[in-house]
Protein backbone atom coordinates (compact mmCIF):
# COMPACT_ATOMS: atom_id res chain seq x y z
CA UNK A 1 0.00 0.00 0.00
CA UNK A 2 2.56 2.88 -0.88
CA UNK A 3 4.82 2.06 1.88
CA UNK A 4 2.33 3.45 4.21
CA UNK A 5 2.09 1.47 7.63
CA UNK A 6 -0.78 0.69 8.70
CA UNK A 7 -1.82 0.60 12.46
CA UNK A 8 -5.27 -1.25 13.42
CA UNK A 9 -6.90 -0.02 16.58
CA UNK A 10 -9.59 -2.42 18.01
CA UNK A 11 -11.63 -1.12 21.15
CA UNK A 12 -13.41 -3.57 22.70
CA UNK A 13 -16.14 -3.62 25.65
CA UNK A 14 -17.83 -6.96 26.38
CA UNK A 15 -17.67 -8.35 23.19
CA UNK A 16 -16.80 -12.26 23.53
CA UNK A 17 -19.14 -13.38 20.78
CA UNK A 18 -17.36 -11.12 17.87
CA UNK A 19 -14.22 -9.87 19.13
CA UNK A 20 -12.62 -13.35 17.98
CA UNK A 21 -13.39 -13.10 14.22
CA UNK A 22 -12.91 -9.27 14.22
CA UNK A 23 -9.11 -9.72 15.77
CA UNK A 24 -8.37 -12.89 13.70
CA UNK A 25 -8.96 -11.21 10.55
CA UNK A 26 -7.04 -8.19 10.92
CA UNK A 27 -4.42 -10.50 11.79
CA UNK A 28 -4.46 -12.53 8.61
CA UNK A 29 -5.04 -9.08 7.17
CA UNK A 30 -1.94 -8.49 4.86
CA UNK A 31 -2.98 -4.64 4.67
CA UNK A 32 -2.17 -4.29 8.39
CA UNK A 33 1.13 -3.97 9.48
CA UNK A 34 0.57 -3.39 13.62
CA UNK A 35 -2.54 -4.55 15.52
CA UNK A 36 -3.79 -2.49 18.80
CA UNK A 37 -6.63 -4.14 20.72
CA UNK A 38 -7.91 -2.41 24.14
CA UNK A 39 -9.38 -4.02 26.23
CA UNK A 40 -11.70 -1.72 27.84
CA UNK A 41 -12.76 -2.97 31.53
CA UNK A 42 -14.67 -5.76 29.96
CA UNK A 43 -16.38 -7.91 32.38
CA UNK A 44 -17.46 -10.76 30.17
CA UNK A 45 -14.80 -13.48 28.38
CA UNK A 46 -13.51 -11.05 26.37
CA UNK A 47 -10.22 -11.25 27.96
CA UNK A 48 -10.01 -14.84 27.58
CA UNK A 49 -10.89 -14.54 24.13
CA UNK A 50 -7.90 -12.02 23.19
CA UNK A 51 -5.57 -14.10 25.75
CA UNK A 52 -5.95 -17.22 23.84
CA UNK A 53 -5.43 -15.57 20.42
CA UNK A 54 -2.56 -13.54 21.82
CA UNK A 55 -0.95 -17.09 23.27
CA UNK A 56 -0.50 -17.83 19.08
CA UNK A 57 -0.25 -14.75 17.80
CA UNK A 58 2.08 -11.72 17.96
CA UNK A 59 -0.23 -8.14 18.53
CA UNK A 60 -0.43 -5.79 21.53
CA UNK A 61 -2.93 -6.52 23.60
CA UNK A 62 -3.65 -3.67 26.75
CA UNK A 63 -6.24 -4.05 29.19
CA UNK A 64 -7.78 -1.79 31.34
CA UNK A 65 -9.00 -2.76 34.95
CA UNK A 66 -12.10 -0.55 34.90
CA UNK A 67 -13.93 0.21 31.62
CA UNK A 68 -13.09 4.06 30.82
CA UNK A 69 -15.03 4.66 27.49
CA UNK A 70 -14.94 3.54 23.85
CA UNK A 71 -12.61 7.46 23.40
CA UNK A 72 -9.89 6.61 25.66
CA UNK A 73 -9.48 3.35 24.53
CA UNK A 74 -9.25 4.79 21.34
CA UNK A 75 -6.85 7.13 22.01
CA UNK A 76 -4.83 4.80 24.06
CA UNK A 77 -4.40 2.43 20.92
CA UNK A 78 -3.17 5.68 19.06
CA UNK A 79 -1.01 6.65 21.40
CA UNK A 80 0.39 2.73 20.90
CA UNK A 81 0.53 3.06 16.99
CA UNK A 82 3.56 3.47 15.32
CA UNK A 83 1.38 3.13 11.53
CA UNK A 84 1.26 6.21 9.23
CA UNK A 85 -2.45 5.53 9.03
CA UNK A 86 -4.69 4.20 11.73
CA UNK A 87 -7.70 2.26 11.18
CA UNK A 88 -10.31 2.19 13.92
CA UNK A 89 -12.42 -0.81 13.82
CA UNK A 90 -15.23 -1.77 15.81
CA UNK A 91 -15.05 -4.92 18.04
CA UNK A 92 -19.28 -5.77 17.85
CA UNK A 93 -19.02 -6.89 13.50
CA UNK A 94 -20.35 -9.05 11.53
CA UNK A 95 -18.44 -9.94 8.31
CA UNK A 96 -15.43 -8.25 8.73
CA UNK A 97 -12.87 -8.45 6.23
CA UNK A 98 -9.56 -7.35 5.07
CA UNK A 99 -11.20 -6.12 1.64
CA UNK A 100 -12.77 -3.80 3.91
CA UNK A 101 -9.69 -2.39 5.49
CA UNK A 102 -8.27 -2.09 1.28
CA UNK A 103 -11.69 -0.33 1.23
CA UNK A 104 -10.87 2.07 4.04
CA UNK A 105 -7.51 3.05 3.22
CA UNK A 106 -7.00 2.97 -0.16
CA UNK A 107 -8.37 6.98 -0.58
CA UNK A 108 -5.66 7.87 2.24
CA UNK A 109 -2.62 6.22 0.15
CA UNK A 110 -3.77 7.45 -3.21
CA UNK A 111 -4.33 10.99 -1.58
CA UNK A 112 -7.90 10.76 -2.53
CA UNK A 113 -8.78 11.82 1.08
CA UNK A 114 -8.00 13.00 5.00
CA UNK A 115 -10.25 10.45 6.56
CA UNK A 116 -12.71 7.82 5.41
CA UNK A 117 -15.52 6.55 7.08
CA UNK A 118 -17.15 2.91 6.26
CA UNK A 119 -20.63 2.83 5.39
CA UNK A 120 -22.61 -0.80 6.42
CA UNK A 121 -25.13 -0.88 3.61
CA UNK A 122 -26.18 -4.46 4.98
CA UNK A 123 -28.21 -3.40 7.88
CA UNK A 124 -31.59 -1.21 7.18
CA UNK A 125 -30.74 2.34 8.37
CA UNK A 126 -34.95 1.85 8.97
CA UNK A 127 -34.09 -0.16 12.05
CA UNK A 128 -32.10 2.05 14.15
CA UNK A 129 -33.08 5.18 15.71
CA UNK A 130 -30.24 6.67 14.25
CA UNK A 131 -31.11 6.15 10.48
CA UNK A 132 -29.07 7.84 7.87
CA UNK A 133 -26.92 9.48 10.57
CA UNK A 134 -24.91 6.61 10.74
CA UNK A 135 -23.14 7.28 7.78
CA UNK A 136 -21.16 10.01 9.87
CA UNK A 137 -21.17 7.78 13.15
CA UNK A 138 -19.57 4.67 12.00
CA UNK A 139 -16.96 3.14 13.90
CA UNK A 140 -14.96 2.32 10.97
CA UNK A 141 -12.69 4.92 9.63
CA UNK A 142 -9.49 5.43 8.64
CA UNK A 143 -7.24 8.69 9.51
CA UNK A 144 -3.32 9.14 8.83
CA UNK A 145 -2.06 9.64 12.49
CA UNK A 146 -0.46 12.86 12.13
CA UNK A 147 -3.48 14.97 11.39
CA UNK A 148 -5.25 13.29 14.83
CA UNK A 149 -2.49 13.89 17.49
CA UNK A 150 -3.44 17.56 18.08
CA UNK A 151 -6.85 16.20 19.30
CA UNK A 152 -5.77 13.61 21.29
CA UNK A 153 -6.20 14.84 24.99
CA UNK A 154 -9.59 15.88 23.32
CA UNK A 155 -11.03 12.88 21.87
CA UNK A 156 -9.75 11.16 25.52
CA UNK A 157 -12.89 12.38 27.32
CA UNK A 158 -15.47 12.48 24.43
CA UNK A 159 -16.67 9.02 24.98
CA UNK A 160 -19.02 7.97 22.33
CA UNK A 161 -18.95 11.44 21.12
CA UNK A 162 -15.41 10.65 19.91
CA UNK A 163 -16.49 10.38 16.13
CA UNK A 164 -18.56 13.42 16.04
CA UNK A 165 -15.63 14.67 17.51
CA UNK A 166 -13.80 13.61 14.77
CA UNK A 167 -16.07 14.69 12.35
CA UNK A 168 -16.74 18.28 13.34
CA UNK A 169 -12.32 18.97 13.50
CA UNK A 170 -11.96 17.52 10.18
CA UNK A 171 -14.64 20.11 8.44
CA UNK A 172 -13.64 22.86 10.96
CA UNK A 173 -9.98 22.69 9.33
CA UNK A 174 -8.84 24.53 6.06
CA UNK A 175 -6.24 21.81 4.91
CA UNK A 176 -8.61 19.16 5.79
CA UNK A 177 -12.38 20.50 4.64
CA UNK A 178 -13.49 18.63 2.27
CA UNK A 179 -11.62 15.26 2.50
CA UNK A 180 -13.89 12.83 4.03
CA UNK A 181 -15.57 10.48 2.65
CA UNK A 182 -18.07 8.00 3.20
CA UNK A 183 -17.29 4.37 1.51
CA UNK A 184 -19.10 0.60 1.48
CA UNK A 185 -18.11 -2.11 3.59
CA UNK A 186 -20.06 -4.49 1.83
CA UNK A 187 -21.14 -7.50 3.49
CA UNK A 188 -20.66 -5.68 6.81
CA UNK A 189 -23.05 -5.41 10.05
CA UNK A 190 -22.94 -4.26 12.96
CA UNK A 191 -24.71 -6.15 15.79
CA UNK A 192 -27.26 -2.78 17.14
CA UNK A 193 -27.59 -2.23 21.23
CA UNK A 194 -31.17 -3.67 21.14
CA UNK A 195 -30.11 -7.27 19.77
CA UNK A 196 -27.12 -6.70 22.48
CA UNK A 197 -29.02 -5.94 25.49
CA UNK A 198 -32.56 -5.90 26.73
CA UNK A 199 -34.72 -3.42 25.19
CA UNK A 200 -34.72 -1.16 28.57
CA UNK A 201 -30.53 -1.72 28.53
CA UNK A 202 -30.34 -0.84 25.17
CA UNK A 203 -32.67 2.49 25.84
CA UNK A 204 -30.46 3.64 28.64
CA UNK A 205 -27.18 3.37 26.44
CA UNK A 206 -28.70 4.96 23.34
CA UNK A 207 -29.96 8.08 25.30
CA UNK A 208 -26.34 8.23 27.05
CA UNK A 209 -24.58 8.00 23.59
CA UNK A 210 -26.72 10.96 22.04
CA UNK A 211 -26.22 12.70 25.10
CA UNK A 212 -22.20 12.06 25.19
CA UNK A 213 -22.62 13.43 20.73
CA UNK A 214 -24.53 16.42 22.05
CA UNK A 215 -22.26 17.51 24.75
CA UNK A 216 -19.50 17.18 22.23
CA UNK A 217 -20.95 18.95 19.86
CA UNK A 218 -21.84 22.05 22.20
CA UNK A 219 -18.07 21.74 24.36
CA UNK A 220 -16.41 22.11 20.59
CA UNK A 221 -18.24 24.96 19.72
CA UNK A 222 -14.98 26.72 18.68
CA UNK A 223 -15.00 24.08 15.61
CA UNK A 224 -18.42 25.10 14.93
CA UNK A 225 -16.82 28.34 14.21
CA UNK A 226 -14.56 26.80 11.94
CA UNK A 227 -17.17 24.81 9.76
CA UNK A 228 -18.77 28.44 9.81
CA UNK A 229 -16.31 30.10 8.52
CA UNK A 230 -15.16 27.63 5.91
CA UNK A 231 -18.77 27.39 4.44
CA UNK A 232 -18.14 31.39 4.32
CA UNK A 233 -15.27 30.81 2.30
CA UNK A 234 -16.27 28.62 -0.35
CA UNK A 235 -19.34 30.27 -1.30
CA UNK A 236 -18.59 31.85 -4.77
CA UNK A 237 -20.31 35.56 -5.25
Amino acid sequence: MDKKKISAVVSVYNEEKTVKNVVNSLINCNFVDELIVVNDGSTDNTSKVLNEISASYSFQNIAFEKNKGKSYAMTTGVEHATGDIIVFVDADLIGFNCEHIKVLTLPLVTNQAKMVIGRRPAENPKTDITGSMDDWLGGERAVYRKDILPILDKMRETKFGVETLLNLYFKSKTDLNKQTIIVDLKGLVHIRKYKKYSRPKAAINYAKATSQIVQTVFVNYVLIFGIIRNVFTNIKL
